[in-house]
């Protein structure tokens, strides 16, 4: 059922995913969780395709440990 509506799996690591965080932070002013930062981290790590495409990003969750946040920003 899911290769009726899935084109593609991609992967990304924590240390991608913590690049996402950073970038959305510094960048759009905007904090997410971690697992909402996935498709961004995807983006940003080259990972998707994009020649001649529109992409649309789906950043959600506001559901963040503080001394994570803080330990993010403070090894940017």
């Amino acid at each position: 059922m899911v290769q009726k509506y899935v084109d593609d799996i991609l992967l990304v690591s924590e240390e991608e995913i913590k690049t996402a965080l950073v970038t959305l932070l510094e960048r759009g002013k905007l904090l997410a969780e971690p697992s909402g930062a996935v498709t961004v981290a995807a983006l940003l790590a080259g990972k998707v395709p994009l020649r001649e495409k529109k992409v649309a990003a789906v950043i959600s969750g506001g559901n963040v440990d503080l001394k994570l946040a803080a330990e993010l920003i403070g090894e940017a």
